[in-house]
């Protein structure tokens, strides 16, 4: 089995069983040492979502180090075939292990565990080791997407955001406060709980419609 950390629409237990149905042992966990952030292009909201690709608001979420963050995530453990189809789901992400332990609930939360989480990439790199020939960028990108993957001047996708943040919520206020505190626009520098307070179109996200789903092979 594979066990894996989940950040963002990872957070909801039922999006997560869209991709792997036959997940275990889902549990909520503390992972020190990294905080969320919305820079990669979300090539899914252009392919199947509507978004334009020409539009500042097309980013996803990734995480990457920060010695004084931590983030509250999703854990949960998975067959090689499950994580398979989550791989494919975050293709364009890079897998790292980290280090977890239980946010509450046992005597035990402050032993360390280890899950595979997906972080940040390059666009050099994600040509060189997932998509190898141009075919298959041009597959997986570049027919809905001319452009750099990982940005600093992009914004989340509405929807995806959205559900993110009800994801985060549905699991209680200690796990939403931590995603809006600990998750920064791709500038780097601004926090989600700052960016939504002055952007009067996203202060009702809670009631916000926030249907969305993963396709197959996205």
């Amino acid at each position: 089995m594979i066990s894996v950390a989940g950040y963002g629409s990872l957070l909801s237990e039922a999006s997560a069983r869209e991709t792997v149905p036959g997940l275990q042992n889902f549990r909520l966990v503390k992972v020190p040492g990294y905080r969320r952030i919305f820079n990669k292009v979300g090539i899914v909201f252009i392919s199947r979502h509507g978004a334009d690709p020409d539009s500042l608001q097309i980013a996803s979420c990734s995480t990457q180090p920060d010695p004084d963050s931590t983030i509250i995530c999703s854990q949960f453990e998975c067959t090689e075939a499950d994580f398979l189809e989550l791989y494919e789901r975050e293709h364009r992400f890079r897998w790292i292990e980290v280090e977890t332990r239980l946010l509450n609930g046992s005597s035990d939360s402050g032993l360390p565990q280890q899950a595979r989480m997906c972080s940040g990439y390059s666009d050099t790199d994600y040509r060189l080791n997932k998509c190898i020939t141009p075919g298959e960028y041009q597959h997986r990108v570049g027919q809905y997407y001319q452009g750099p993957l990982w940005r600093q001047d992009i914004l989340p996708f509405p929807r995806y955001l959205f559900f993110c943040l009800q994801s985060a919520a549905s699991q209680g206020p200690e796990v939403v406060d931590n995603f809006l505190d600990t998750t920064y626009l791709a500038d780097g520098v601004t926090t989600l709980r700052a960016y939504i307070a002055a952007t009067p179109e996203l202060a009702g996200w809670q009631e916000a419609s926030a249907s969305y789903r993963y396709p197959a092979g996205q």
